[in-house]
């Protein structure tokens, strides 16, 4: 049997017992801290229900009904004396019977107490990765800017000057706060970055930072940018174009390579290049790239000391050659972008046009050819005119070989065994793109991973801190969050199944998060919520007698409608954002099969 489909259907089971163990033992964790106060307080309890709706499964002991309902999406313990469900769940029955009242603090006690089970809850599992350790990277634990880009992609199609650049931030700076919020981390900086609701009089989104550079302070006024970070959601998110410090520390050396050849070590870390301090790979191929001098000088540390060696960067193919298909009908243009993509057991030339290969399609630029619309990247290209295609080289001759304006291609999407036509009506013309080359020196760096033991307290401080300043946001008119960025239930499911793919330790993570953020959104003064309860419970205490009961099942309808149109809201982006996010995968997949692995010297001539 095959081992990839075993490992698959395995995963699958792995991540669907992860998600019925955390996600629902969230709710029941939130549930059973009500029912466990209740029943202290001595409150009646009448039924206690893991979701909302028809019961798909119950049974009574000491005269409570448990159940579980058939919609996931929380949960309740119907608590009479507390709140009256009943129009909630859609039952008129007859008035129940008289119970006697319960206090002010009961109600407050046992209201508050779902969230603080939630919280206990976290804290237990932050404990368990205070032990064990929270999977981290070098990158994500610093503010120090290793690279600046002179442009930023907004769009898939449109590109900007970067923020970052235009202000003058510089790599080494030190980024000390954003809007006056400190950063510790990255991850902290790009999140008060996303979140920041700093606008110029004009509108347009505005960051002041706070930095440091050699020993000085530095206030700096940036003007982000909304780009897009899915194309099928529409999501935008302001951006300037930085990207994290990293030690360039070599992990290995390619066979044949200027490296070798110049005596460069596993474990010899990068400092500099002709004298400018390097912090990250991505300066060092731009100085690469963009430099006029054919030898530049490396300064190096090893075993304690620093030397500078001179090397002589080579000229290598990084990428494959590709098929570009022109089309133009009536003044609109299409593109097609067509990479070969070889069998795992071949063995040949990947530069070589005419090698049998699967004919895919890397890219579309479909900007106003409605024709294009039936392309999709990861399609497979067997045919032209009903005569079959091989090979790049193939391609552009049988493309070369249409007569008129009318041509029909056989595409095969991914993971089917039949083609189907499409057809286009215009004229069309195929050129062959040479591979990219690139001046490279050949190492490979080390992959700086790090293992964190952060104190329970601090874990989940930041986690409160986090959840409350997306809230901020949320209610902030000068922000760009909105209820369309929050996830609903299938996307906090599709991340639990993604995190449960890679490291067990971010699904406990993401659970803390999750079970903070339902202690703090249910303590929200929203009827239906337990915040709502403490409000109700607030107001008979200062008005002295009851709410009325028909008042209060009708406000409970109305709010439980809003939040579940809520819920139905965001889930809508998150299918959304999962589509998009697909795209991305198959665009970030064929990226990567694109790119070649370097050869160098000799080993380019074999």
């Amino acid at each position: 049997m095959n081992i990839d489909l075993i490992s698959e259907v395995f995963g699958s089971f792995w991540s669907l017992f992860l998600i019925i163990l955390f996600f629902g033992g969230s709710i029941f964790v939130h549930e059973l801290g009500h029912f466990l106060a209740a029943r202290r307080r001595g409150l009646k309890i009448e039924r206690f229900s893991i979701g909302f709706g028809p019961r798909i499964l119950s049974w009574k002991r000491d005269g409570i009904d448990f159940c579980v309902s058939l919609l996931p999406l929380g949960g309740y313990v119907a608590l009479p004396q507390l709140a009256d469900l009943r129009g909630i769940e859609g039952e008129h029955e007859k008035e129940q019977e008289e119970l006697p009242p319960v206090s002010y603090l009961d109600k407050v006690i046992v209201a508050v107490m779902g969230a603080v089970f939630n919280v206990l809850f976290a804290f237990l599992l932050s404990c368990v990765l205070w032990l064990v350790g929270l999977p981290s990277s070098e990158e994500a634990r610093t503010t120090v800017v290793g690279h600046v880009s002179k442009t930023i992609r907004i769009s898939e199609t449109e590109e900007i000057e970067g923020p970052a650049s235009a202000a003058g931030i510089q790599a080494g700076d030190k980024i000390l706060s954003i809007d006056g919020r400190n950063v510790d981390t990255f991850t902290d900086l790009q999140h008060s970055l996303i979140t920041g609701s700093g606008r110029h009089t004009d509108g347009s989104p505005m960051a002041r930072m706070k930095l440091e550079r050699n020993d000085y302070l530095l206030e700096i006024t940036l003007f982000p940018k909304l780009a897009e970070i899915n194309s099928a959601s529409g999501e935008r998110i302001r951006r300037i174009g930085i990207s994290p410090a990293q030690n360039l520390i070599i992990h290995s050396v390619e066979e044949s390579s200027p490296a070798q050849r110049v005596g460069l070590k596993p474990n010899d870390r990068i400092i500099s290049v002709d004298d400018v301090p390097l912090y990250s790979l991505a300066s060092l191929i731009d100085y690469l790239e963009n430099g006029e001098n054919p030898v530049v000088n490396l300064t190096i540390e090893r075993d304690g000391g620093t030397i500078t060696i001179p090397v002589q960067p080579e000229m290598v193919p990084y990428t494959k050659p590709l098929a570009v298909l022109d089309f133009e009908r009536n003044g609109l243009e299409g593109r097609l972008q067509v990479q070969p993509i070889y069998p795992e057991d071949s063995e040949g030339d990947p530069l070589e046009t005419g090698r049998q290969a699967e004919l895919v399609v890397y890219d579309v630029d479909r900007t106003g050819v409605t024709q294009f619309v039936k392309f999709r990247r990861g399609d497979i290209i067997t045919s032209v005119n009903g005569n079959s295609v091989e090979s790049l080289q193939d391609l552009i001759e049988a493309t070369a070989a249409i007569e008129g304006d009318t041509c029909s291609f056989g595409v095969r999407p991914p993971g089917r065994t039949n083609s189907e036509a499409i057809v286009l009506i215009g004229r069309l013309s195929a050129r062959m793109e040479p591979p990219q080359r690139r001046a490279m020196i050949g190492f490979a760096l080390q992959n700086q991973r790090l293992i964190l033991h952060l104190n329970p307290v601090d874990q989940l401080g930041s986690i409160f801190d986090t959840t409350l300043q997306v809230l901020g946001s949320l209610i902030s008119r000068d922000s760009d969050i909105g209820f369309r960025n929050m996830s609903g239930p299938p996307g906090i499911i599709r991340v639990i199944h993604q995190f449960s793919m890679i490291d067990l330790r971010l699904v406990l993570w993401i659970v803390c998060l999750i079970n903070v953020n339902l202690a703090i959104l249910n303590l929200l003064p929203i009827p239906v919520l337990d915040g709502g309860h403490i409000v109700f419970a607030t107001i008979v205490r200062l008005r002295g007698k009851a709410l009325p009961p028909k008042w209060i099942i009708g406000t409970q309808s109305v709010f439980m409608i809003l939040l579940f149109s809520l819920m139905i809201y965001v889930s809508f982006f998150d299918i959304r954002r999962w589509q998009g996010d697909n795209e991305s995968e198959t665009r970030y997949r064929l990226q990567q099969s694109l790119y070649l692995e370097p050869k160098f010297g000799d080993r380019l001539e074999r």
